[in-house]
């Protein structure tokens, strides 16, 4: 009895207690506030596991707090997990690599933000360590982890759903699973933050400023007015510094993200290392921390993105108004530029099908006559998604502007120019030299926006749920009229050996539907109908043809007070005594600057 006593006492001893301190470290903030967030799960009834890798070899900071003790984990749960009678919920620690369990204690979660200890306390070496969490999920419940969604630190969302197999997922956010230390480890890091670009993979210019989400997490013991990074690309010797003011000052655990001037690297690729790392805090130099490594998409042939939206709808299709309604919503508040068009196929043909809307059909893969309303963006998958083709969302404008956004921050790997002054149609443009020698179509169509729904039907117009401005928003728009190119699928391309190209066209004139205007679309793009992945739209362009001549480049009054020349570009505000003498649009009428 006395050595059962004596036992007890020294594993009492060795355990760490509530009432001591702790101090945690993290790579996303300590509190929830206004982040965006994302909830990771599986929406099954099976085990569902979560860590975050922290590894000294890869932050400073860690490798000075070598000697020093992990005594649990900091979480954030999406609900109540009272499973310690089952053994089902726990927090988790694995050295070296993830076969390599070092510490299961068992623990009952609470919704929100648990500091949970283990069993025995972990010394800090030189070994890789994953810290994370495990719960039993249910169908029906919220995904168990919460994630930081602005920023995906590398290696911190690694998930192992049903006790299958470990995947990072690399898309995710960053999940808020902090490392519960001993007090004394927080001089290693009391002046210390980290940093990441976010807005990645983007296309930029070499050795060049770029506009890029930088993500900021103070891990440091004081509120960050100001810090100065170094940033680094491949081909680089010496990184280039920038002091970065925050608008407002950022608290101790706290993160944000903003937008600043960031500088790339030399060397040129579509996946080219671009590494950020904290030097000074408040002016102050900080100590050594982690650097924020990702990918960055670097040519010479750096074009501007303009996203291309695809609609697939009917006349006969009683849904396809309402996700219509909300893209419309979507759009008067987007900010940047895009294309639209409309396919009238995918479910039942009408008046407005062309053979172009035949032959996209195809995306679909294999689905066809059941598959309305639906929309693309680019032709790509974007992040978060797992196909092209994405379905009607909730019935807001949300989901519309986020998937918009994302498209807009693709990289454009092409550029193409409409000119319609002259006797024929004229396309010019280049393609990224790396992909000259692809096969590259390009399409271009007339199309015809604000077709009336009262000489043209559309059903669902008059449902029970339809908003109450149904009928003032909803028109016909982006209904093609006519195919420019020899084949409907488009036209491959030959550019030169600089990625140039020049395409001439027989102009056509159609009176169309009685429509309130009529554009030009043009788009460089892949096609790969045994690889639905592999049909990209690498940019679009357009001009909007009026009765007398080319206007403005817009698909809605945003653009109206812009200046464009007589090629439909936009050249800046109509402020005249900045613009050089020519023929100019300006709110759609012909002005002649001396």
């Amino acid at each position: 009895m006395r050595k059962l006593i004596v036992a007890i006492l020294t594993a009492l001893y060795l355990l760490p207690t509530m009432g001591e301190a702790q101090v945690p470290y993290s790579y996303a903030p300590l509190e929830i506030g206004d982040a965006k967030t994302t909830g990771v799960g599986s929406n099954k009834n099976s085990f569902f596991q979560g860590v975050t890798l922290f590894d000294p070899a890869e932050d400073p900071a860690l490798a000075r707090m070598k000697g020093k003790k992990v005594v649990g984990v900091r979480c954030y749960l999406r609900a109540d997990y009272k499973q310690s009678r089952q053994k089902r919920s726990a927090i988790l620690a694995y050295e070296g690599s993830l076969s390599n369990n070092i510490r299961t204690t068992v623990v009952d979660f609470s919704e929100g933000w648990n500091d949970m200890l283990f069993d025995e306390p972990i010394v800090l070496g030189d070994e890789k360590l994953y810290l994370g969490v495990q719960v039993y999920e249910t169908v029906g419940s919220p995904h168990p982890l919460l994630t930081f969604s602005d920023a995906s630190v590398p290696q911190s969302c690694i998930i192992n759903l049903g006790k299958q197999s470990w995947e990072e997922y690399s898309d995710r956010g960053t999940p808020f699973i902090a490392m519960l230390l001993e007090e004394d480890a927080a001089a290693a890091f009391e002046n210390t933050a980290y940093a990441q670009n976010t807005t990645h993979p983007q296309t930029v210019a070499p050795d060049a400023d770029f506009d890029g989400g930088l993500y900021i997490m103070n891990q440091s013991a004081s509120p960050i007015g100001n810090l100065e990074i170094a940033m680094t690309g491949t081909g680089t010797t010496e990184p280039t510094y920038r002091t970065v003011t925050l608008p407002t000052p950022l608290a101790p655990g706290a993160a944000t993200v903003i937008t600043t001037k960031l500088h790339s690297g030399l060397g040129e690729g579509t996946s080219v290392d671009f590494s950020v790392s904290v030097t000074r805090l408040n002016k102050a130099i900080a100590q050594d921390g982690r650097t924020g490594t990702t990918k960055l998409y670097v040519t010479y042939d750096n074009f501007i993105r303009t996203p291309l939206i695809e609609e697939f709808t009917s006349q006969r299709c009683v849904n396809c108004p309402q996700m219509a309604y909300f893209l419309e919503k979507a759009l008067e508040v987007y900010e940047g530029d895009y294309v639209y068009l409309a396919h009238h196929v995918g479910f039942i043909e009408d008046v407005f099908t062309t053979q172009p809307d035949r032959e996209i059909q195809y995306i679909f893969g294999g689905y066809e006559n059941e598959y309305n309303p639906a929309i693309m963006y680019n032709r790509a998958i974007l992040e978060g998604e797992s196909k092209v083709i994405q379905g009607v969302r909730d019935m807001s404008p949300t989901p519309y502007t986020e998937a918009l956004t994302l498209a807009a921050q693709m990289p454009a790997m092409a550029e193409v120019s409409i000119d319609a002054t002259g006797e024929k149609l004229k396309l010019t443009g280049r393609v990224a030299r790396d992909l000259k020698d692809s096969e590259l179509y390009l399409s271009c169509y007339l199309v015809e926006d604000g077709i009336s729904t009262d000489k043209y039907y559309q059903l669902g117009m008059d449902d029970a749920d339809a908003p109450s401005d149904l009928h003032e928003v909803f028109h016909h728009n982006g209904v093609i009229l006519h195919y420019f190119t020899s084949s409907a699928a488009g036209d491959l391309l030959s550019p030169d050996d600089n990625g140039r190209f020049s395409v001439e066209y027989a102009k056509a004139e159609k009176d169309g539907f009685g429509g309130t205007r009529q554009r030009i679309v043009a788009f460089v793009h892949r096609t790969n109908k045994s690889s639905l992945s592999d049909n990209q739209v690498l940019n679009a362009s357009e001009i909007i043809l009026t009765q007398t001549g080319i206007s403005s480049p817009s698909l809605d009054t945003r653009h109206e007070a812009a200046t464009f020349d007589l090629l439909g570009r936009k050249v800046g505000s109509a402020t005249r005594g900045q613009m050089l003498k020519g023929i100019y649009v300006v709110e759609g009428k012909k002005v002649i600057v001396k």
